[in-house]
């Protein structure tokens, strides 16, 4: 139930970003259906306008297709790309339009095997890494890195910030549920809670790592 209302208020969030996002798009489409009935239009800078904005149009359908659509019912682990659920959290961060950076080009350029999962159920456990980290940072500029490297029957994930970081009294807590210092906020407490489920799920584990300076770290290892 907890992961059910977690996956709830993550995506509902994530939802609201993406119906913002097309706005753009299906605002930009409005504009040049009325230009293309004035006389001397330019052709070729409307055709610009309508490919760009048919892009994005899809682009973020695509998107928002994936972050409403549920696991299965009774889904079994199977082989999982993890650079295909990193892309998709890159996807949704440039959506957000934060002035929050993610860094994991060497991630990407990896050669990593399959790990054992199902994807909706790692797009929704680092989504909520994702969430937590974008809380811990706030309004401010911010980075968020993750590496990635292959170890031995697993898939090592490393994902840091540099936001507030976590309060010593919290540090042993932290994937209980409703643990958390943002006191104000409605079900929160859960994403890392539910995080380490999903992931415990294909037999991989979550823990906090800690950094030496500013922000958290979050290790991942992910059973191939």
């Amino acid at each position: 139930m907890l992961i059910a209302v977690n996956r709830a208020a993550a995506y509902g969030t994530v939802s609201r970003w993406l119906l913002h996002d097309l706005r753009n798009p299906a605002q930009a489409l409005t504009l040049v259906l009325s230009l293309l009935n004035e006389p001397g239009s330019g052709d070729a800078e409307l055709l610009s306008t309508i490919q760009g904005s048919t892009a994005h149009l899809v682009d973020s359908l695509e998107l928002l297709d994936r972050v409403l659509r549920n696991p299965p019912p009774g889904a079994q682990a199977g082989p999982v790309n993890v650079r295909d659920s990193l892309v998709f959290l890159g996807s949704i961060l440039r959506v957000y339009k934060s002035a929050v950076r993610i860094e994991m080009g060497d991630a990407l350029a990896a050669k990593l095997p399959m790990v054992q999962g199902v994807r909706e159920h790692l797009d929704h456990a680092l989504l909520n890494l994702l969430l937590n980290a974008l809380e811990a940072i706030g309004q401010q500029e911010g980075t968020i890195g993750i590496k990635a490297a292959a170890r031995e029957e697993s898939v090592e994930l490393l994902f840091e910030d540099d936001g507030s970081g976590v309060a010593p009294d919290l540090s042993g807590r932290l994937f209980e549920p409703f643990v958390t210092s943002k006191k104000a906020l409605p079900l929160a407490g859960l994403g890392l809670a539910v995080a380490r489920e999903l992931i415990a799920r294909a037999g991989g584990t979550l823990d906090y790592v800690g950094t030496a300076g500013r922000g958290a770290c979050f290790r991942l290892l992910l059973r191939t």
